[in-house]
Formats: C-alpha cells, sequence, structure tokens
C-alpha cells in the first residue's frame, strides 16, 4: 500500500465517525492490503464471553459471511486479558504450534471457522469489553505471517483512536436526543436567538413564536401566525438589542403578550454566556427566550392524581380548578358546591397528596405538568 493509499484508509477511518460507508471503504482496504477476504471488527464480552460484531466486509463470492453467527465463543474458554493493547494473535490451522508463538484467546483457537488462517489485533481493552480486529484468508490462499501482521502495525493506532472519536460523538448524539426530546416535552415554549435575529435552536412550543416575536414580513408582523394575531407589550427586536448591547448589564428582560384571543403570554429573555466550543452560527451573544402561555394543565394531569393519590373525580376537579390562581370560595362557586364542601375535599387532596397548603399543590401539579406536556398544537385538540 502506497502513501496515497495508507492516507486515503486513515481518512475514511475518522471520517467513518460520521459516514458508516466511509469507515466500510477502510476496512476494506486493509482487506486487500494484508490478502484476506474478510474484515470484522469484534468486541468481545469478557463477562458473557460471547462476541459482537460491530463492522464487517467481506471479498468473498455473493458476499457471503465466512463467520457464522452467533459469533459465540467456545463454552469453557476463557479470554486471559494478558495479550497487549496492539498485540498480533495468528491462528494457523495448516500449521502445528502456530499459535504457541502468539497470544491466543484463553490458549484456544478458532476451531469453528473453516479457514487456513486467522489473524486478530488487540485495538482496545475496556473494563468489560475487548475490540479486535479480525482478519480471515480462505483455505486455498497462504496462512498469515508475522510479516502480515507487521505490515498492519501502521493501522492500529488511527483505528482505535477512531473508535474512540466514534463513541465519544455518539455519545453526545443520544445526549442531544435525549435533550430535544425534554425540550419538547416543557409545558413552555424555548426559542434560542443569534444577535442576528436569526433562530438557533426552538423547542416544539416555541417554533410558533419565531415568527411571532420577530416577523419575517409585514403580513406577518400583525401576528398571523396559527390565525392569532399577538401584541407585544414591546418589540422584542428591541429586547434583543438590549441584551446584546455590552454596554448595558441587563442579564434578562421581560415583556407581555395578548392574543387575538384574549389569550396571554410571559416572555422572558436572558443573554447566554458565549461558548467557543459551539458552532460557528452560535458566535456573538445569544439570546434565550422562555414563553409561558396561559392555558390549562395537560390532559393526562387528572389521570396521574387518581392513580397515584387516589383522588376522586370532584376532588380532581377542584383541585386542577385551585392551580389557576383562584381562592377557595370562588373555585366553590365555579364548581356549584357549598364553602364547607370545598374546605372537606380539599382537606382531603392534601392528605392524599402529602401537601398543606395550596402553593405547595400547585408546585405538585406543575412539576407533574411538565413531565406530562404534551406536543405543541395537541392542547387545542383538548376535549
Amino acid at each position: 500500500m502506497n502513501a496515497a493509499d495508507m492516507h486515503e484508509t486513515i481518512r475514511g477511518l475518522y471520517l467513518g465517525v460520521f459516514e458508516p460507508l466511509a469507515w466500510q471503504r477502510s476496512l476494506h482496504a486493509l482487506c486487500e492490503q494484508s490478502g484476506s477476504i474478510q474484515a470484522s471488527l469484534l468486541v468481545l464480552d469478557s463477562a458473557q464471553q460471547t462476541v459482537q460484531v460491530r463492522h464487517m466486509v467481506n471479498r468473498a463470492p455473493d458476499n457471503l459471511a465466512i463467520l457464522p453467527p452467533p459469533y459465540r465463543l467456545h463454552s469453557g474458554m476463557l479470554v486471559s486479558g494478558s495479550m497487549p493493547v496492539g498485540g498480533w494473535h495468528i491462528d494457523r490451522s495448516d500449521t502445528a504450534g502456530a499459535t504457541a508463538q502468539h497470544q491466543a484467546f484463553g490458549g484456544e483457537s478458532f476451531d469453528d471457522v473453516a479457514l487456513t488462517s486467522v489473524m486478530a489485533c488487540l485495538v482496545d481493552r475496556r473494563p468489560a469489553r475487548e475490540i479486535y480486529l479480525v482478519l480471515q484468508r480462505p483455505a486455498s490462499a497462504d496462512g498469515y505471517a508475522e510479516t502480515d501482521a507487521r505490515a498492519l502495525d501502521w493501522a492500529i493506532p488511527h483505528l482505535r483512536e477512531a473508535m474512540a472519536l466514534r463513541d465519544r460523538t455518539h455519545a453526545v448524539a443520544a445526549q442531544g436526543h435525549v435533550s430535544a426530546d425534554m425540550l419538547n416535552r416543557l409545558p413552555f415554549g424555548v426559542v434560542v436567538f443569534s444577535e442576528s435575529g436569526k433562530v438557533l435552536l426552538a423547542n416544539a412550543a416555541g417554533h410558533p413564536w419565531t415568527r411571532r416575536l420577530l416577523p419575517g414580513d409585514a403580513a406577518d408582523s400583525q401576528g398571523s401566525a396559527n390565525g392569532h394575531g399577538w401584541r407585544l407589550s414591546r418589540p422584542f427586536s428591541d429586547v434583543v438589542r438590549s441584551l446584546c448591547d455590552p454596554n448595558t448589564l441587563q442579564p434578562a428582560q421581560a415583556i407581555q403578550a395578548i392574543g387575538a384571543d384574549g389569550r396571554g403570554a410571559q416572555i422572558v429573555a436572558v443573554a447566554m454566556t458565549p461558548a467557543l466550543y459551539l458552532s460557528s452560527e452560535w458566535e456573538g451573544q445569544p439570546v434565550l427566550v422562555a414563553i409561558h402561555e396561559t392555558q390549562g394543565p395537560p390532559r393526562a394531569v387528572p389521570a396521574v392524581l387518581r392513580d397515584l393519590y387516589g383522588l376522586t373525580p370532584a376532588e380532581n376537579r377542584l383541585a386542577m380548578l385551585l392551580t389557576t390562581g383562584i381562592g377557595l370560595p370562588d373555585a366553590c362557586m365555579q364548581l356549584g358546591i357549598k364553602r364547607e364542601t370545598g374546605r372537606s375535599q380539599l382537606k382531603a387532596i392534601f392528605t392524599k397528596t402529602s401537601t398543606s397548603t395550596q402553593a405547595q399543590l400547585a408546585h405538585l401539579l406543575t412539576r407533574l405538568g411538565s413531565i406530562l406536556a404534551e406536543p405543541a398544537g395537541q392542547e387545542a385538540q383538548a376535549v
């Protein structure tokens, strides 16, 4: 393999963090260089004594895999753990004593693989698993030798680093997925704007507000989103400009919004701390905005109160009404019940939910509502 091919193989390993096909191409190149018919990245679970195939390339006719599933090691076969990272093991079934010159998996050979030669390198060792690059040749080819292993030594450090980088990238992606899901479950809108007004991030509840706060044209300036106009107590562009002005020391700003249907919303904007590790779009002074619309709790809250705390339908109705901020006398009047009945129901609610004040009850329901928040747009379909 010449220098250009080596560089392209290394590039493919790191590019494979985002493009699996690039990873496959690099494994295929290693397969060709070593004269192998199959290359695999195997993850050996040292506790369960099982092997998982993370990647595989196959140059066999009809692309048939040589190593059959379920990729299990022999029963009772133990991994010694003494094979050094970067070390090679060559198992040649046609050469007596060949494995004695190399560290084998627990001293055993790959008896279940119908090949002349198998060559494996311990790429990385972790607390509960070991990762191997396994190369295989068919029975018609010559077996592997020490020179074949040494010819691939240059690739092992890059393979190890690329795998570690890929694991870290996937971990960050998983955290991003969970964070996005959590943001979309919040019962209020969240939007992040750049200094120029570009939307950097928005959850499901905040997405409609990107057009209401900073309209893109004259039609939007009338607040026509979702068929309801919204009137702001102060232009939001002034809020962004004030928060991004280095000459002012205002960490937060708040405005009110009133919809054409009478609904209200409280909007709080804060200047975020710039971070150099974010993408170039986040350069400058990002502005984090939280929008709390006046609306009822999620429809699933009464069912949860019934199942978790044993509240009766009447107690549920009173509890949900009290969380809107009205007092017990007004709640009793709206429900059409006597004040003594309301006091008895409220006492039962406090006992069942382990609360003692209306504020504690409201806090409990707010926490439940944040977990049970419905995706944006479903609130309007409430029955």
